[in-house]
């Protein structure tokens, strides 16, 4: 940034005098028109005006001018990229150079002052209102042939909504939702980009880093598979039926062209569950999944058996029954496995009382 020149204090000073200053000042109405003609963003002239009237007086005298002046012109001229946080040395008059130095220790002082607040953190429950908001959302985007949605689309949705969220935030929340850098991502994800940002531009979420385990499932696998018999309902194979302690014989082989008894079902053959590394946080997350999925499927039972009030095809009752069934034992195993852990940690907390 070049230092000031005799011929631009000449020139400043024709156009203060132009401003019919009152005792040597001029009010911000009066340089109001300047800081419009610059065409500079609001948020820039406010600082500028702010760095300007150094006695604070909402006033500026012909030394003070000289710095608006100057720092319009150079963002004008593109000098410099900003706005400085504080007046070079060079820029200070000297009959003002004790309030400068003043106005610094006080904004010391201030800073210092204000407690530092941690961030909030992400709430990973979306209700049906939430998920309901955000396919709106979606339905404004403008989507591929695969029914999947780009970053700019979304982007460019949201900036219109979201105006407390930088773009560094975008970038961080699609890494976040988008771990395979593909270059669209499909409806569940998406929700979950829009949640992320709409904690962080409402609340000030921090973006987090990595995504619980269970989440990070479903974007990996890039959608909710509501087929019971994939690969993502394995787990209601094994935790459907309690391990018995005591080892059971193996009923005798059935002849295929006989019907299995319903008495003696043949045995599972996936590998039992290993609930000793559930967490209770991880179990109440995969409880509400369920239950969502649970109350998914009851939509569904009830849009098959009336038609007439349902967009939706035709829909295989017995089928949705027999998955109604599952998911409420996948329901009761997780309720099972939260009370264990909760019996755990009273009895944690009962050895620490009786150590002290």
């Amino acid at each position: 940034m070049p230092k000031l020149e005799q011929f631009e204090i000449k020139k400043y000073w024709q156009i203060f005098s132009g401003l019919k200053p009152v005792e040597n000042k001029v009010t911000h109405d009066q340089v109001l028109p300047i800081l419009y003609n610059s065409k500079q963003d609001s948020s820039v002239l406010n600082k500028i005006w702010f760095l300007a009237d150094i006695d604070d007086d909402d006033n500026l005298d012909f030394e003070e001018f000289v710095i608006c002046m100057r720092l319009i012109f150079d963002m004008v001229n593109k000098n410099i990229a900003g706005v400085p946080d504080e007046l070079p040395d060079w820029l200070v008059p000297g009959s003002k150079a004790k309030l400068v130095k003043e106005r610094r220790q006080q904004k010391l002082q201030e800073n210092a002052d204000i407690p530092t607040k941690e961030a909030p953190k992400v709430d990973w429950y979306m209700s049906p209102e939430d998920i309901k908001q955000y396919g709106g959302i979606l339905g404004a985007c403008s989507t591929a042939t695969d029914g999947t949605v780009t970053f700019p689309a979304l982007t460019l949705v949201l900036k219109s909504k979201f105006f407390n969220v930088g773009s560094s935030d975008y970038d961080k929340a699609w890494k976040l939702v988008n771990p395979r850098n593909l270059a669209s991502i499909d409806r569940d994800p998406a929700q979950l980009f829009i949640h992320v940002l709409r904690q962080c531009n409402d609340v000030g979420a921090a973006i987090p880093q990595d995504l619980p385990r269970a989440l990070a499932d479903v974007v990996n696998k890039q959608e909710i598979q509501y087929d019971l018999n994939s690969s993502q309902a394995e787990v209601k194979r094994s935790t459907a039926k309690p391990v018995e302690s005591a080892p059971a014989p193996a009923p005798a082989p059935v002849a295929a062209s006989a019907p299995a008894p319903v008495a003696a079902p043949a045995p599972i053959t996936t590998t039992p569950l290993d609930t000793s590394n559930i967490t209770a946080d991880r179990a109440h997350i995969l409880r509400e999944q369920f239950e969502g999925l649970l109350e998914y499927r009851k939509r569904q039972a009830i849009a098959s058996k009336n038609p007439a009030n349902s967009m939706t095809s035709p829909t295989n009752v017995k089928s949705i029954t027999s998955d109604l069934d599952d998911i409420e034992q996948q329901v009761d195993v997780l309720k099972s496995v939260l009370n264990d852990k909760r019996t755990e940690l009273a009895k944690l907390e009962q050895e620490a009382q009786s150590l002290k």
